[in-house]
């Protein structure tokens, strides 16, 4: 029997109203820029990881563009956005999402 568990990964998926590449520079600049505790890298083509700083916290994003959303004359882009959270701690996954809500969130009031 093998006494050491695994650590959890907690799975996030949304569709966003982003281009991959626009996606990516808001991630690796305002989003992780010099007043914040997360830092973005980039892993790959449409794939990072943000850790926390001074901690165990690390987050694997992967994008996929999906086709465009049809209103009337109007397209708008669709990616599919993946997190994949390790476990933790609740604070510090909240202190992401809404770090992470407050640098994509597009119009409305």
């Amino acid at each position: 029997m093998n006494n050491h568990s695994e650590p959890q990964v907690d799975l996030v998926e949304y569709e966003m109203g982003y281009g991959a590449d626009e996606f990516g520079k808001v991630l690796l600049g305002p989003f992780s820029g010099e007043r914040s505790d997360f830092d973005a890298t980039e892993i790959g083509r449409h794939h990072w990881q943000v850790s926390l700083n001074d901690s165990a916290f690390e987050v694997d994003i992967r994008v996929a563009e999906k086709p465009p959303r049809k209103l009337g004359l109007f397209k708008l882009p669709v990616l599919e956005v993946k997190f994949s959270i390790n476990d933790t701690g609740g604070m510090q996954r909240e202190a992401f999402f809404h770090r992470f809500h407050q640098y994509f969130h597009k119009g409305g009031g």
